[in-house]
């Protein structure tokens, strides 16, 4: 019981950790960083046209499954309260 409420708390903060990846990715470029390795020089960079929407689909996928996988644990701990119940 304790090993499934502590999956259902790592994956509540891998899923903060997918929709605030690309806010950390834009405030390191701000700052003058290389967006965690996206790119070396700001203004020589050339990203390819399909990186955005490849990490865009990337990242939505990986919220979606971990989505489910949030859902499955929570009915799975609901029947098993339902079934240790006095009443």
């Amino acid at each position: 019981m304790f090993l499934l409420r502590a999956i259902v708390f790592f994956i509540l903060v891998s899923l903060v950790l997918i929709l605030g990846y690309p806010l950390i990715i834009v405030y390191d470029l701000a700052n003058g960083g290389d967006g965690f390795g996206l790119c070396d020089n700001i203004v020589t960079c050339s990203i390819p046209i399909s990186e955005g929407p490849r990490l865009l689909i990337f990242l939505i996928g990986a919220f979606f499954f971990l989505v489910f996988l949030l859902r499955l644990i929570m009915k799975y701990l609901n029947s098993l309260e339902e079934n240790s119940s006095i009443l």
